[in-house]
């Protein structure tokens, strides 16, 4: 079966006090890790958002993001870690019934 597109989930790993006025500094961005997963149909382009842990109701764009915003990811730092997910490749028709299934 052939690609239908790709995702690419973003993890950016910060520390609480890294936070400055409510954002993230830049250079967490800089750090941040990501992996694409090429998928051949809409199932698994919702299995991938949804092990993700993201939606786009948290975003309400064409962009999925945790819905919590941040999750602690190591409790002995206060390690955190921001995830959010992003659509490449897809025709519209597949963004739009991928996004109604994520919510």
């Amino acid at each position: 079966m052939a690609s239908i597109g790709f995702i690419r989930v973003i993890r950016v790993t910060f520390l609480e006090d890294d936070v400055f006025e409510g954002s993230i500094p830049m250079e967490c961005y800089e750090n941040a890790r990501s992996e694409d997963f090429e998928v051949e149909d809409i199932e698994e382009a919702v299995r991938v958002l949804q092990q993700a842990g993201v939606s786009f109701k948290a975003t309400g764009t064409s962009w999925a993001s945790d819905p919590d915003g941040s999750r602690i990811t190591d409790y002995a730092t206060g390690e955190r870690t921001e995830t959010s997910a992003h659509l490449y490749g897809l025709a519209p028709f597949y963004v739009d019934a991928i996004i109604e299934r994520v919510g």
